[in-house]
């Protein structure tokens, strides 16, 4: 946190007093949290320089915080032009990447990164600017050699989020914006993500919740089941007959080859009744809601 500032990062109750409606669990309030948590790491230098450029940025980031992206923008502005600080820079880019200007948020991210590497805050910035860009797994890939081993929580809080996005960026997603599992490789990238989260241990109990639900989800989906149940189970039970049936009828007339066709005939009918119609639950899920997929997840 920044020393002598009162800023409030309970975003949520801040958008509720500025009049928002935005619901908790909204992907949008996910994105947002995730442009704000990082401030808890500013560190004193953030406000060093002109006692201006520090009003404006105690300022520029308390609006951030709130929510108030326009008087944010302005603030980081004036204090930028009036000091040279990656901190500015990236209060700019915040602004940007709340906005959904990914682009230009990782421009800023860059700069402030040039002028301070290795600063955290632009670190965190840049890892979101790809999340929001599509690329979480390579934003996920580089947390992890970065901050993998950490127990700061904060750090630990974007490895969890950021894993959150792997598993949403992953999945298809159908015409009223449901996430369906559609591939193996979906399903053992979301085991890992949620495991991952699980694992972190954040505070955040949305994070938790969900990490927990979708591996319950993960475990579901591997159950086998028979499709259509009805006919699937009745040629079963008609393969395996029919394969007794010679078996006895060869072992009473003393028939070996007809034994032996009818253990072959009844094992070769099973096993492809088995291919046919024994399907994971993930699988069954997929093709029910086929048609309602608007766009693809990873395969």
């Amino acid at each position: 946190m920044v020393p002598g500032m009162s800023v409030n990062l309970n975003f949520r109750a801040d958008l509720v007093m500025n009049g928002s409606v935005w619901p908790r669990g909204d992907p949008v309030l996910r994105t947002w949290q995730d442009v704000i948590e990082k401030w808890q790491l500013s560190p004193p230098e953030a406000q060093e320089g002109p006692t201006e450029a520090r009003l404006y940025f105690d300022r520029a980031l308390s609006a951030l915080v709130k929510g108030r992206l326009d008087d944010a923008a302005g603030d980081f502005e004036r204090a930028a032009a009036t000091r040279e600080s990656a901190y500015d820079d990236i209060g700019i880019g915040d602004v940007f990447l709340a906005r959904g200007r990914w682009r230009a948020a990782a421009a800023h991210y860059r700069r402030a990164a040039e002028r301070d590497p290795g600063n955290v805050l632009a670190v965190l910035g840049m890892s979101q600017a790809r999340v929001a860009s599509g690329d979480a797994r390579g934003a996920a890939a580089d947390l992890e050699a970065r901050f993998g081993g950490s127990t700061d929580p904060v750090l630990r809080y974007y490895l969890a989020s950021t894993w959150c996005s792997v598993s949403e960026q992953v999945r298809s997603r159908t015409a009223d914006d449901a996430l369906v599992i559609t591939s193996e490789h979906q399903l053992e990238v979301c085991e890992a993500a949620a495991r991952r989260i699980i694992d972190l241990d954040v505070r955040d109990a949305e994070l938790r919740r969900g990490a927990e639900l979708l591996l319950d989800e993960v475990t579901a989906g591997r159950r086998w089941r028979w499709q259509p149940e009805g006919i699937a189970v009745s040629l079963a039970v008609l393969a395996v007959s029919l394969g007794l049936i010679l078996v006895a009828v060869g072992g009473l007339a003393g028939n070996v080859s007809l034994v032996i066709a009818g253990v072959l005939l009844g094992g070769g009918l099973l096993y492809l009744i088995v291919v046919r119609f024994r399907r994971q639950t993930w699988q069954s899920r997929a093709d029910a809601l086929a048609e309602s997929i608007v766009q693809r997840g990873a395969d």
